[in-house]
């Protein structure tokens, strides 16, 4: 039976976040991670609707609704890609409120020098959930550039992580490490790394297939133009783009099936690997509907939604693994 050794005087997070954090509950921070995590989830996928349905431009003006204030226009014209865009728009302003209580309470509250990694993530969230805000209003006033567009989708993915970290960093798992092989732990981090940055590459290469239209570049699915590599006189820029974006995707869905196997006998990490095997076999098919439904709304939405829930489970993987190793090496150090 495997078990487990506290390593940081933090061990017990509850009673400390108390005595640090001036009479606020560790609760309270708890949950105010995991809701702020939850709630940007729950912006991409919003912003993954908008760009499916094509709705990016519905409402043509920002940081105003067609020249009325965010919070302001009347929920009757909410119709059509207004609704989508306009209820983005409202969920990225919670995300930005949040993320402000967020820093604010770490800041204020959590004075204990153990906790100084914590409120710098946590400003840096704030930071880069007002550079997001930046780029979701460039995207509209310059329509829609390809350039704004997809850095405005990576800055979220990557916002996005720093609220997973903040997430665990209130769990008590961050601050034990499981009674594992040191050669084993090790060898987990290092495919956890790779799964992770080909997972960020692979969302790159699915932001640039997005916002260069070329998701039917490549007509059929799984086959490339009847074959494995597209013909020379069909190659394109977009062409190209697509193919990697599917090259990306094969080549994670290994790894990711081989990361699941390594991770089944693993405390805490086994169930993220089982449910990442599942979810990435699925989003395969998911890929394959887009290409045979000729980009329908639908499956476009859901091949994003469920592209950031396998961004979501590397991410928890990565992160725990490399905190292990961290916090082995601390105990040997000490």
């Amino acid at each position: 039976m495997t078990s487990s050794r506290e390593t940081h005087p933090m061990a017990e997070l509850p009673a400390s976040i108390l005595a640090a954090g001036a009479g606020l509950s560790a609760r309270g921070i708890r949950r105010l991670s995991l809701m702020l995590a939850l709630t940007t989830f729950v912006l991409i996928g919003l912003g993954g609707i908008v760009n499916s349905t094509g709705s990016g431009l519905s409402v043509p003006d920002w940081p105003t609704t067609y020249g009325r204030h965010l919070f302001l226009y009347p929920p009757s014209e909410w119709r059509g890609g207004i609704l989508y865009e306009h209820t983005h728009r409202l969920v990225a302003a919670l995300v930005g409120l949040l993320a402000f209580v967020h820093v604010l309470w770490s800041w204020l509250a959590l004075r204990d020098e153990r906790f100084r990694w914590f409120r710098q993530v946590s400003l840096v969230s704030f930071l880069l959930v007002i550079l997001q805000g930046v780029l979701g209003g460039m995207t509209v006033l310059f329509r829609l550039p390809t350039a704004i567009s997809t850095s405005h989708a990576m800055v979220a993915q990557s916002f996005f992580a720093i609220t997973l970290l903040l997430a665990l960093g209130t769990q008590r798992t961050w601050y034990v490490v499981p009674d594992i092989a040191p050669a084993v732990r090790a060898r987990i981090l290092r495919l956890s790394a790779a799964v992770w940055l080909v997972t960020f590459v692979q969302i790159f290469f699915g932001a640039l297939t997005r916002h260069t239209y070329s998701a039917l570049a490549i007509p059929d699915f799984p086959l490339v133009f009847g074959g494995l590599f597209p013909p020379a006189e069909f190659l394109s820029s977009h062409v190209l783009v697509h193919y990697l974006h599917r090259v990306a995707g094969f080549a994670l869905a290994g790894l990711m099936v081989w990361q699941g196997l390594q991770l089944r006998r693993i405390p805490l990490l086994g169930p993220w690997g089982h449910a990442g095997m599942l979810i990435v076999l699925g989003q395969l098919l998911l890929g394959g509907w887009v290409v045979w439904s000729f980009r329908a709304a639908v499956p476009a939405a859901l091949h994003g939604i469920v592209g950031t829930g396998i961004w979501a489970i590397n991410t928890v993987i990565f992160f725990q693994a490399w905190r292990w190793q961290w916090l082995a090496r601390q105990q040997h150090g000490s």
